[in-house]
């Protein structure tokens, strides 16, 4: 029996992202977007686990996919036992822009990080909550290429991705 997986989305662009996962690797995983944004918390996220267990030993792997740009949420989320914390600072976005190429360890704010996807290829009419096409192929054939341009280990004072991580565990499951 294939493992639960449970992805807890801050918004629409995690969301539409780990739909394209899941229909690529083909794994039951269970989405709940906008869970109640930045009010996220242990209680919230136990409570989600045990509804979707069929039977008390049932094993429900947890992600919590955030940005990290609001450092009281990244605190919550850290707090919360038995869910992996895959944050993104400043936005999902950067992880999309090191599916193209390295992205510096700065500091990028969120405007700056979406000005700089939207000028590769196939990232012109990039919209929050949405992914074309195009995207979601350019997604697809660079992810492993993607978590050897951009720092993995969280840092306040430059960008970072743990996305990657999702990617390796998604892997290791489907073999």
């Amino acid at each position: 029996m294939k493992p639960v997986i449970l992805v807890l989305c801050e918004g629409e662009s995690e969301e539409r992202y780990v739909e394209m996962l899941r229909r690529h690797y083909r794994l039951p995983i269970k989405i709940i977007p906008k869970v109640v944004g930045q009010k996220i918390n242990q209680r919230l996220v136990s409570r989600i686990q045990n509804k979707m267990k069929l039977n008390a030993s049932e094993r429900v792997s947890c992600f919590l996919i955030y940005d990290a740009d609001v450092p009281a949420v990244v605190q919550n989320i850290r707090s919360c036992k038995n869910a992996t914390a895959l944050l993104s600072r400043p936005c999902l976005e950067v992880w999309f822009l090191a599916h193209s190429k390295p992205v510096p360890a700065t500091d990028i704010s969120t405007t700056d990080c979406i000005d700089r996807l939207k000028a590769l290829p196939a990232w012109e009419n990039y919209r929050k909550g949405f992914l074309s096409d195009k995207q979601e192929d350019a997604l697809w054939q660079n992810r492993h290429a993607a978590a050897k341009n951009i720092p993995c280990e969280p840092s306040e004072e430059s960008a970072f991705s743990m996305v990657g991580g999702f990617i390796e565990t998604l892997e290791n499951i489907k073999t």
